[in-house]
């Protein structure tokens, strides 16, 4: 009997470590990690941090807007890699050597639809009377719905296509200070 006694105490022992050790186990913390991407067909792959980019304008004085002046222009990249840029079908070598880059928006302002309004509301704390405006590399301004093209300089795996942005006056208003928000969507054309 005793043999017995000890033999379960020594079982249940065991079996409540077991059952205690996979419980810690279970209370140390999990998760799930979701992996989202897309194929696309083009002769470079857009990099992943630049898919969804939040480009900071930084704090600019009110009173150099209603001066009718900008803010200095930020950059603005999107690094393409992965390219290859020549393929050769039979005795044929094709040689990709630019893209054309071509920019939208849902909100412009209404008399310069290429000058993106605002997005945050004035009376919830928005800057009111300033737009955000994009610019190519040379600093011309960029017309929204319209494709810039990019020259390739070179056939490298990896190419940066060089924008600017800056906050400017909304003609005929008055810049009132608050936080600036506008979003711009690109599409890429391989030429």
């Amino acid at each position: 009997m005793r043999n017995k006694t000890l033999l379960t105490l020594l079982t249940t022992t065991l079996l409540s470590g077991i059952a205690y050790n996979a419980s810690a186990a279970d209370n140390q913390g999990s998760g799930t990690i979701t992996f989202t991407g897309s194929v696309i067909s083009a002769p470079c792959s857009i990099a992943s941090s630049d898919l969804n980019q939040t480009v900071e304008l930084g704090n600019v004085s009110d009173s150099v807007l209603n001066s009718g002046n900008s803010s200095t222009p930020v950059d603005v990249s999107i690094h393409l890699q992965d390219c290859i840029l020549t393929t050769t079908t039979g005795e044929t070598t094709t040689t990709v050597d630019k893209v054309k880059v071509t920019f939208t928006s849902s909100a412009t302002d209404g008399t310069d639809t290429s000058l993106m309004k605002n997005s945050l509301d004035g009376s919830l704390g928005g800057a009111t009377g300033v737009g955000v405006r994009l610019l190519d590399s040379n600093s011309n301004k960029v017309v929204l719905g319209t494709p810039v093209v990019v020259n390739f300089a070179n056939a490298n795996a990896t190419q940066e296509l060089a924008f600017k942005a800056r906050m400017e006056p909304v003609a005929g208003s008055t810049v009132t200070p608050g936080s600036v928000q506008a979003q711009a969507n690109y599409v890429l054309d391989y030429k």
